[in-house]
């Protein structure tokens, strides 16, 4: 863009949506943000799965790594057993110094995700620091329970 500014992409396009609807309207949208974003994540973890055939929880996270990195999203995975240590330094939907719960319910999309192409269902996730927050990192604890 001609003043300097960069333009608006669909996922910050996203982030500024749903801040703006959790601003407006509270708790409330919280649910439909998560569901929302909850199925169109298992969307893309089958269109993941297919593309990929991880064969190992740590292949697939290794790949969504690769993919996150490649993608302009850097982030570092430590694996420890049945857990991934997950830090970016970018937040795709720009929710930074924002809303803790507007973050948690659009991760919904990556838990979901991941769910669908490591196979685990019993996949949780952890937000333990977030750029939403104020923090200068994301830091998720993804664990099989």
């Amino acid at each position: 863009m001609s003043n300097g500014k960069k333009r608006t992409n669909i996922q910050s396009l996203h982030g500024k949506l749903c801040v703006s609807l959790y601003e407006q309207l509270g708790e409330m949208v919280l649910p439909i943000i998560k569901q929302t974003y909850g199925s169109y994540g298992r969307e893309l973890g089958s269109g993941f799965k297919k593309k990929w055939n991880p064969e190992s929880f740590e292949v697939a996270m290794t790949s969504f790594a690769k993919m996150c990195n490649d993608g302009g999203m850097p982030l570092t995975i430590q694996m420890e057993g049945n857990s991934v240590h997950v830090q970016g330094s970018v937040c795709p939907f720009e929710l930074g110094n924002t809303h803790y719960k507007v973050c948690e319910a659009m991760m919904e999309m990556d838990l979901e995700m991941l769910r669908v192409l490591t196979g685990e269902e019993r996949l949780e996730m952890y937000i333990e620091k977030t750029i939403a927050a104020g923090d200068s990192v994301c830091k998720m604890i993804y664990s099989i329970k």
